[in-house]
């Protein structure tokens, strides 16, 4: 089973944006719309109150696979200043045209040409990672370039599916565009990914969940999530949720 490279990886998402792809519950609409997605309840609930809680209003922030912003917006009020990076042109105008509709002037997007960061280093107080990493074609070397524009102590959040969800896993393994999940996917998948670059500070399952947006299906994602270590339900959940600090 061979992952898509960085090359697929935007084909797919520049088709996908322009219409020429389509995939229904994971299609453009239900998952990308950036007037949409900070609005949902589930994004309010199991992002934007999370990362509310690791922000501080002084942070200058990277959004790395930022996609076409919604994300973004959602997280930026809770930061002096948040940066969208992408390697998807359409992905970043799209994003660029968010921060203009929105009018959040403490935002800008970068276009990256080769999957890292086009920015100096020790810049950013923090960095989200919104189901990025399983798309990367070397997420080791993602991981120490976001580490290298992160300050010392600087923060990491990650959002990422939960493979051991079964019908998550299964949507992922008929989909080439998902396979890196397939490499990945588990806590102890990403601690290992993130040692000796990081100190993880928490990982913890997520009821995040973008589509679908059936009331029944963000009923079970929320149940599940809601108390991870007491409930025998939580490996579940449809994402795992990482905070780590950057290595000294």
């Amino acid at each position: 089973m061979r992952v898509p490279d960085a090359s697929s990886t935007k084909q797919f998402y520049e088709d996908l944006t322009a219409g020429r792809e389509s995939r229904g519950l994971w299609g453009y609409e239900k998952r990308f719309d950036p007037n949409l997605l900070p609005q949902k309840p589930s994004v309010v609930r199991h992002f934007t109150q999370v990362v509310a809680r690791w922000l501080q209003p002084s942070d200058a922030v990277l959004d790395m696979g930022c996609g076409p912003g919604g994300f973004l917006a959602a997280a930026a009020p809770y930061c002096g200043s948040i940066t969208g990076v992408d390697i998807v042109p359409a992905f970043v105008e799209a994003c660029s045209k968010t921060i203009q509709d929105r009018g959040l002037s403490h935002a800008h997007t970068l276009l990256s040409p080769n999957g890292l960061v086009p920015s100096e280093s020790g810049v950013f107080d923090a960095a989200i990672m919104v189901d990025t990493i399983h798309h990367c074609d070397d997420p080791g070397a993602v991981l120490d370039d976001v580490r290298r524009v992160l300050k010392p102590g600087g923060r990491l959040l990650i959002f990422e599916p939960n493979k051991a969800n079964p019908a998550l896993a299964l949507m992922c393994a008929l989909d080439r565009n998902e396979w890196g999940l397939l490499r990945l996917g588990t806590e102890r998948s990403y601690r290992a990914l993130l040692r000796h670059r990081f100190d993880v500070e928490v990982c913890t399952y997520s009821g995040l969940l973008v589509g679908p947006e059936a009331p029944w299906a963000l009923a079970i994602a929320d149940t599940v999530s809601a108390s991870p270590w007491s409930t025998p339900l939580g490996w579940l959940s449809p994402k795992l949720f990482v905070a780590a600090r950057r290595t000294p």
